[in-house]
Formats: C-alpha cells, sequence, structure tokens
C-alpha cells in the first residue's frame, strides 16, 4: 500500500517535515509493509524553504547562505537552496520579512527590498537560470524600488540628485527619472517565477498599500502618503518600460513586489502551492497512491483560498486518490473542503486540552491520530459480509 504524506508546517508547533516524520511513525504502527512517501510542503509563502530544505524529495540540493541587507538596513542572514537541474529557491520572508523586526520597530515607510535584489543576484553568481522567489510575509511597499537598485537600476530626484541606496517607501514619491541601463543584463537570460496567492492589483482600495500596509507599521495618514508614492512611482515605470502591469492579479504581493518582478524580470506569477507541488514532482510521487495525509495547524473556509493542503488535494484527485487532512483545529465552515476532494477530516486533539499543550505535544497527537485515522480507512476498506452469511 502506497500511501503520500504531504503536511505543510503546524505553525508555532512543528516543522512540515516533523510534521510528516509525525504522520509516518504512527501509520507504521499500523503495517511495517506499507511504502510511505513523505513530501513536506509550503504553499509557497514564509517558511517555504523550511518545508522543501529538509524534505527527502530534494536531498541532493546545496544551501548557500549570504549575508544581505535586511528590511531596514540591518545586516541579515539570508540563503537560497540551488537545485541539482540548477534552478535556485529564494524566500522574500528570509530577506526582507516583517517577523525579522520587532513589531514596536516596524515603520513600513522606511522598509526596503534590496536584500532580496542581492539575493537574486547571488543565485545568479554562483550560476542558477531558473529562479523561483517566493512571496509573502515582507515588512515592505516599496514597490521593489530597493530590489531594481540591487540589481542595477538607477533613480533620480526631480533636481538630478540619486535616490538614496536603499530606497525605501518613502522615495516613491521622489522618482523622477529611471534608468535601467545597467540593470543587470543577466535578467534577461534567465527565467523567473514567483509564488503569489493573492490577486491584489499593484493600487486602489484592494491594492498593496490599502490592503496590507496597517500590519506593517503604517497608520492612515502613512497609507494615503504610501499609496500616492506607489502610484507615482508605478507612472514612471509605465514610461521607463512601456507596459503597465498595475493591474495585473498579484503584482499588489508583497508590498507590489508582483508588479516589480513583472516589470524587472518579466516573471511568471504563480499560485504558491501549485509552485511547490511542480518542484517536488508531486504527480510522479502522487501515482497509483492509495492514500494521501495532508493538512496544517487549522482548516476552515479561508483554507480554500491558496492554502497547501487543497492544492495537494486537487493534486490527489488527479490521480484518484483519497485524501485525509489532518489539523490542530477546524471549524463549521471547514465542511466546504468535502466540496475540494478532501474525504475526511481529523482533529489531532483526542480531548479537550490547552492551545498550549496541544502544540508542545503536535508531533505526538499527529502520529496517534494518524494511525487511527488509517486503521479506520482499512476498516472500510475491507470486504463485506456475503448475503448467504446474512440470511443465516
Amino acid at each position: 500500500m502506497k500511501i503520500v504524506i504531504a503536511l505543510d508546517s503546524f505553525k508555532g508547533s512543528c516543522s512540515a517535515r516533523a510534521a510528516c516524520s509525525a504522520v509516518a511513525e504512527g501509520l507504521r504502527r499500523v503495517s511495517d509493509s506499507l511504502t510511505l512517501i513523505e513530501m513536506p510542503i509550503s504553499d509557497g509563502g514564509e517558511g517555504m524553504l523550511a518545508a522543501l530544505q529538509d524534505s527527502p524529495l530534494l536531498a541532493r540540493a546545496q544551501w548557500h547562505a549570504r549575508r544581505i541587507t535586511g528590511p531596514y538596513g540591518q545586516p541579515t542572514e539570508a540563503g537560497f537552496m540551488q537545485l541539482p537541474d540548477g534552478s535556485a529557491l529564494i524566500e522574500m520572508a528570509q530577506c526582507c520579512g516583517l517577523e525579522l523586526t520587532p513589531a514596536a520597530r516596524r515603520d513600513v515607510r522606511h522598509a526596503t527590498s534590496y536584500g532580496l535584489g542581492e539575493l537574486l543576484s547571488a543565485a545568479l553568481d554562483v550560476g542558477c537560470r531558473d529562479i523561483v522567489i517566493g512571496l509573502g510575509g515582507s515588512a515592505t511597499n516599496d514597490g521593489g524600488l530597493g530590489f531594481a537598485q540591487a540589481l542595477g537600476a538607477r533613480f533620480w530626484h526631480a533636481d538630478g540628485t540619486p535616490l538614496k541606496c536603499p530606497a525605501t517607501a518613502v522615495d516613491l514619491a521622489c522618482v523622477d527619472r529611471i534608468d535601467l541601463s545597467a540593470l543587470d543584463p543577466r535578467l534577461a537570460r534567465i527565467g523567473v517565477q514567483a509564488s503569489c496567492d493573492v490577486t491584489n492589483p499593484l493600487l486602489g482600495e484592494q491594492g498593496a498599500t490599502r490592503v496590507y500596509g496597517a500590519q506593517k507599521g503604517a497608520d492612515a495618514t502613512t497609507l494615503n502618503r504610501l499609496e500616492a508614492g506607489m502610484s507615482h512611482y508605478a507612472q514612471r515605470l509605465i514610461l521607463a518600460t512601456g507596459r503597465d502591469v498595475s493591474r495585473v492579479p498579484g503584482a499588489g504581493a508583497a508590498g507590489g513586489m508582483g508588479a516589480a518582478l513583472l516589470w524587472y524580470t518579466d516573471a511568471r506569477l504563480r499560485p504558491g502551492i501549485e509552485l511547490v507541488l511542480s518542484l517536488l514532482n508531486a504527480d510522479t510521487q502522487l501515482h497509483e497512491a492509495d492514500l494521501v495525509f495532508t493538512g496544517e495547524g487549522r482548516l476552515d473556509s479561508q483554507s480554500v483560498w491558496g492554502k497547501a493542503p487543497i492544492g495537494v488535494a486537487h493534486a490527489a484527485a488527479r490521480h484518484g486518490a483519497p485524501v485525509i487532512a489532518l489539523c490542530g483545529g477546524r471549524d463549521e465552515s471547514s465542511r466546504q473542503l468535502y466540496q475540494h476532494h478532501i474525504d475526511a477530516m481529523w482533529s489531532i486533539c483526542p480531548r479537550p486540552l490547552s492551545l498550549e499543550q496541544a502544540m508542545a505535544d503536535a508531533e505526538r497527537l499527529l502520529a496517534d491520530t494518524a494511525e487511527n485515522a488509517l486503521r479506520t480507512f482499512l476498516a472500510g476498506r475491507r470486504s463485506p459480509p456475503s448475503a448467504t452469511r446474512d440470511q443465516a
């Protein structure tokens, strides 16, 4: 019996790798003859590299650590994965993530995406030509201004003086002239894909600033100024490139980084879990699977919007494999997931538990729940009693 185990992390409790290992432990209690494929996953945003770095399916990947510029100009340790085929995996949250700075010190006006450009340049330096960038969890709202500077783009004030480097969100309104002639020429010879699970445009009430700016430290007055600056910057880029990508779904992702990648690298924006599953060659793993386990910390109606378990369930459905989802908690709205190829959902909490206790014991609870779920699944596959025996 072949079982694929594809869980995301249980945030604050255990990594995707640890969650998959715990489930495998529980399944082996049922039978030691099972063929188990552990496939830690991520929705492509924050935590993508943590999930993929330890994946047994990417065991030959090489990790490259670099010292880069953090979101507020501080030196920050970040890295990227180089796969055997020469592609590179980069996570924006490692370079300019919101969690790199304590909440009290966050001020989106002064956050920069410069470090992401540095890390992309480092990947090009080691020969990577296909780049995958996980968006999400960023502290920035600079429309990729800092990112572009790190890759050679130059920006000037109206008086002819250059913008400061690294530039931040407050500098968007100051961009008068853009020179892309010194942009790293290698960008024209590579392929870039970015995970993007939001459909926000760059500007407007549903854009990067209005929707996400407040959680990055902006008050109402600041939001108005940043929106005006982003609109000004977009107009200057449209003149410089001849392309308007501001309305493309996902352009507003990660403080406008979606738009920046479209403008500066001609990237392709893809749903994060779709991108991660393709990196893991998931269709090969799911081929002839008898059962699939997936899950994450919580399942509810929001899970249908780009969350990893639903992506796994849709992929499993293509191969006719039933799917069991494990979670720490769920609510009544999670019943919607039955319409998205989830066949059964199990909470790992066997009795009333405090959140702290459930999180501390997550791996043991995952193992126990996986064992019980498999035993239930196998019981349902047993041949029913014969008609003759029933009549007797």
